[in-house]
């Protein structure tokens, strides 16, 4: 998958009418590349998702930030069957998301970001599921020749 194709393969266009989304913007990286699906056009209060695959592990862990003030634990969950880690993360926005283990040494990182007290932490949790539920049902479609 690349840059032109990530925010279509990640989710439909009516997946994305239903989660609000007003923007899709593709972003690439060395072994990454992501969509956020922006809902709000405000910058000064951001809500949306982001969905991002990565390559391998290496580069997965470059994302990683040891300078976190407040760093949050992993929880261990499971996705489609998949092994997956949720965070919940506060501040000045909120932010859930899953890392999902989807094989062949490859992850897909889903969150879902709002304002402080915007959405309540169990709505914020469960979108970011449903979102990562939707993905890798998109993933298994397109066939591991994409993905």
């Amino acid at each position: 998958m690349d840059e032109g194709s990530v925010c279509e393969v990640a989710l439909t266009e009516a997946q994305q009418e239903s989660i609000g989304a007003r923007e899709a913007e593709p972003l690439s990286n060395d072994g990454e590349v992501s969509c956020y699906f922006s809902m709000t056009p405000d910058e000064d209060n951001p809500a949306g998702y982001v969905v991002t695959l990565f390559e391998n592990e290496d580069a997965l862990l470059q994302t990683a930030d040891a300078t976190d003030p407040s760093p949050t634990k992993a929880v261990p969950a499971t996705v489609k069957g998949r092994v997956a880690a949720g965070q919940i993360m506060y501040g000045d926005d909120w932010r859930a998301s899953l890392t999902v283990d989807i094989g062949e040494g490859r992850f897909l990182y889903v969150e879902r970001y709002s304002p402080t007290h915007v959405v309540a932490e169990k709505d914020l949790n469960a979108q970011a599921r449903r979102v990562t539920e939707q993905v890798l049902g998109n993933l298994e479609k397109e066939g591991p020749e994409r993905a």
